[in-house]
């Protein structure tokens, strides 16, 4: 049973998980598939962007250099019930199936790379960032979610003669989690000199637009999963995530799974959420290997370390929101880089 042939399409902390638990387990015909040749701790773009050197540098770690699978460069074009084919005609062939193809912000390509596809691509473009960061002098951000108030957070703190704007369409920031985080936030960001702009639209011919020098626009974060449309139109709910059963397997298709941001799991779209997710889609696998019936998965509480900055942040945790250094500090020492490759096995 180990022989059977798993194959993986998407190689973020959902994927790249299952791939590594399952080669562990002793599976010999397991291919991980994705569009880009590298792995990037998503955690740590933020930083990145105004941090070039070692962070950065550790953030992200090529495929083949850890992955004790197959990995295979390639986009999956069409999806059928046990093959899918890629962008080059090449054919893939499974017995089962995990898509683990994420979510992307179709205007911040800074989060996760549209266009840089190969690891020498994306250090370059974070260089290429960084020096434009460098020159702008007004910089606006568009979007008051995790990513919006961190990035804001980012900038202010290595930048402290920079004008810096975050702007929100909703009464709070961090709209994903408790009000009280939110209010947190705004007051860590107000003392670093960020400027938050709550209940505000920015129509295109705003004056703020065309007086910012550099806008990020941290709105809009999209599910990958175009290529259900053809075969699995019906798999998908009305915010195009695949639905999945309490195992986090697709509806009537038992032997393919669905995890990460594409799926309609109920909890956080979070890396760590995507690495639990990964880790229980593995075990699934090998149960059902063994002859067993897979194991539900029971969604966790939404939880978030959010940075404001490298030296404070707002925690959401079961127990109620906090501010706490040393549990804020966990996140800040080096972004969970060297946790999530411990995750998959790789020391870093």
């Amino acid at each position: 049973m180990s022989q059977k042939k798993v194959l993986i399409v998407g190689g973020g902390f959902a994927g790249a998980r299952v791939a590594q638990d399952l080669t562990k387990a002793g599976f010999t015909n397991v291919t991980l598939v994705d569009r880009k040749d590298y792995f990037e701790v998503t955690y740590a773009t933020l930083r990145s962007l105004v941090q070039l050197g070692p962070l950065s540098q550790r953030s992200r770690m090529a495929y083949a250099d850890f992955i004790t699978g197959d990995f295979v460069q390639g986009e999956v074009t069409h999806l059928s019930d046990r093959e899918a084919i890629l962008a080059s005609g090449d054919t893939l062939g499974f017995d089962y199936l995990v898509v683990a193809t994420g979510s992307r912000y179709t205007t911040l390509p800074l989060t996760k790379s549209h266009d840089g596809l190969a690891l020498d691509d994306r250090h370059r473009e974070f260089a290429d960032w960084h020096d434009e960061l460098e020159a702008g002098k007004n910089i606006l951000i568009i979007g008051g979610g995790a990513v919006g108030v961190e990035l804001a957070g980012e900038i202010a703190h290595a930048y402290p003669a920079k004008s810096v704007t975050l702007a929100e369409g909703n009464s709070r920031l961090l709209g994903e989690l408790q009000p009280k985080a939110g209010q947190i936030a705004k007051a860590q960001l107000q003392k670093l000199g960020v400027t938050v702009l709550l209940d505000t639209m920015l129509q295109a011919d705003d004056e703020r637009l065309a007086s910012a020098d550099i806008v990020y626009s941290c709105i809009g974060v999209s599910p990958n999963t175009e290529l259900m449309e053809e075969a699995f139109s019906s798999a998908l709910d009305a915010a195009r995530r695949i639905k999945v059963d309490a195992s986090l397997r697709m509806e009537a298709h038992p032997h393919v799974f669905a995890i990460g941001d594409c799926a309609n799991v109920p909890e956080g779209k979070l890396g760590y959420a995507a690495d639990m997710q990964g880790a229980a889609v593995a075990k699934n696998i090998i149960r059902l290997r063994n002859g067993k019936a897979p194991r539900r998965y029971k969604p966790g509480p939404m939880m978030a370390l959010v940075p404001v900055g490298p030296d404070q942040g707002v925690a959401q945790l079961p127990f109620g929101i906090t501010t706490f250094k040393p549990l804020v500090g966990m996140k800040q020492k080096d972004l969970f880089i060297a946790k999530q490759f411990k995750n998959m096995g790789v020391k870093r």
